[in-house]
């Protein structure tokens, strides 16, 4: 799996079919060291809430991981985290730029639901 960014914690890398990106956690401290399997596959499709709410909320943003994580008994425990949760932030930020960078996301204005 190719890596596009990684923070202190957190590691995020391009899905084999290139649709999505998987977040997953090493070289944890020993008092989380039990999180180390946790990992999330994010289509590209909920990056943006990923972005959002990564910033804005956190129970939010343990919503959408419970959704995508393998491992959902561990999400309360990563979202709870200070420290965990101030890495995933700067390290979804990173990503976001390399993406953008490699041309894998695209910005684009929002779609008008109203024609004139």
């Amino acid at each position: 799996m190719a890596i596009v960014t990684q923070g202190r914690y957190w590691r995020v890398g391009m899905s084999r079919k290139r649709d999505g990106v998987r977040l997953w956690l090493e070289h944890l401290p020993s008092d989380l060291e039990d999180l180390a399997s946790f990992e999330a596959d994010v289509p590209f499709a909920r990056w943006n809430a990923v972005v959002k709410h990564a910033e804005s909320d956190r129970r939010l943003l343990g919503g959408i991981l419970l959704d995508l994580a393998a491992t959902k008994e561990q999400v309360a425990r990563v979202i709870a985290s200070d420290r965990l949760l101030a890495d995933l932030q700067r390290t979804v930020r990173d990503a976001t730029v390399a993406l953008l960078e490699a041309e894998v996301l695209v910005v684009a204005p929002p779609s008008s639901e109203k024609e004139d």
